[in-house]
């Protein structure tokens, strides 16, 4: 096997080791619970900024 038939199949172990190492970490950031959607809540509490309260845009409001 020389140099050139041996490129291909180390890209391809690479591209393999790649993907299995993110499903690992996606499976075990599901198992420790990193997908909360509560964290906003415990991130942003209420008057914290009148930015994540009001549903008027940011445009149309006057500053100060």
């Amino acid at each position: 096997m020389g140099g050139n038939t041996l490129v291909p199949f180390i890209w391809a172990g690479t591209g393999l080791l790649t993907l299995v190492v993110i499903v690992i970490g996606i499976y075990w950031a599901h198992g420790h619970s990193q997908f909360d959607e509560d964290i906003k809540n415990q991130i942003f509490r209420s008057g914290d900024d009148d930015r994540y309260e009001s549903p008027e845009p940011l445009a149309s409001r006057k500053p100060g």
